[in-house]
């Protein structure tokens, strides 16, 4: 099966371009067949994907970082339906967190990255449709391979996709600065939730995160029991903590340990309403994405994997 290989040359402030050379290097020793196609500022990822598959392309290989890989999965889809059932993706990581790859078990090293995809099974995995509030009010729909979430969150990724200093401090430490400054300047919000169609909670929250993968914000291991194969979510709502009590759930955040913390409510979930008469927004798979209100349902064994 002859591999599509799409890479945007800016992933991870330029990392993406080292690891290309790297990865091109290795499939032309090995004398493999590959088309090969760069994003543009006009042509993104997604649209590269869902133009290769309407090709009859069945192997998509995506390099970049998570909103890289997010949006070729986006491209898998077209008006909310997979293009084609046969359709396979494979990731390779070059961004700041390289957060999905770490719930895949994917290396970081090139060329192990390209060792898996070429000798790895085929496997179904979830993602999470995110239906969300544009600012002009329309609704919007996404797919979140790894994770979506709401409240302060969504004003840190904003900072860090503005930053260059990933270049200097990596992704882990870019997040976590990000993490300090919104510590310090995020106002908690009311948020109405229904969860599963039935339960409702009225709550002041800090973040609420729903997690198809394991890991965020360039390492935080927010849902250390979470599966990407489950037909769930993990929820993890973060309730009305100051400044000192935020820094320390974060603490624990990064170690897998918010589960039974006090103001901390973990389960797990296929779907998830919200709504919010205060302006909150909205973070998915390391993109900003609209605001709330917000609808988030879990597909399970969507789209088929080979790592």
């Amino acid at each position: 099966m002859k591999m599509k290989i799409i890479l945007n040359p800016v992933s991870g402030g330029g990392i993406s371009g080292k690891v290309w050379k790297k990865i091109k290097l290795e499939l032309d020793k090995q004398k493999i067949e590959y088309d090969f196609e760069e994003t543009t500022s006009s042509l993104t990822a997604g649209q590269i994907a869902t133009k290769s598959i309407k090709a009859g392309q069945k192997w998509i290989v995506g390099i970049g970082g998570d909103g890289t890989l997010s949006n070729i999965v986006n491209g898998f889809f077209e008006n909310g339906k997979l293009i084609s059932k046969d359709a396979v993706f494979s990731p390779i990581p070059a961004g700041r967190g390289n957060d999905f790859i770490k719930s895949l078990r994917v290396n970081k090293k090139p060329e192990e990255a390209l060792k898996q995809i070429l000798n790895g099974k085929v496997r179904k995995i979830d993602v999470i449709e995110t239906i969300y509030t544009k600012e002009d009010k329309s609704t919007g729909k996404y797919m979140s391979i790894n994770l979506a979430d709401f409240g302060m969150g969504g004003e840190v990724v904003y900072r860090v996709n503005r930053s260059k200093l990933a270049n200097f401090i990596g992704g882990k430490g870019v997040f976590f600065l990000y993490t300090l400054v919104c510590l310090l300047t995020y106002k908690n919000k009311k948020v109405h939730l229904k969860i599963n169609n039935k339960e409702t909670i009225d709550c002041t929250s800090r973040i609420i995160v729903c997690a198809n993968g394991e890991y965020a914000g360039g390492g935080m291991w927010f849902a250390p029991k979470a599966k990407l194969d489950d037909g769930l979510f993990d929820l993890l709502i973060i309730e009305d903590i100051g400044r000192l009590e935020t820094l320390a759930k974060f603490g624990k955040l990064y170690k897998g340990q918010a589960e039974g913390q006090p103001k901390i409510i973990s389960k797990t979930a296929s779907s998830l309403e919200a709504s919010s008469e205060e302006d909150i927004f909205i973070d998915v798979d390391g993109e900003n994405m609209g605001q709330l209100p917000v609808s988030f349902r879990i597909i399970p064994s969507i789209i088929s994997v080979k790592c």
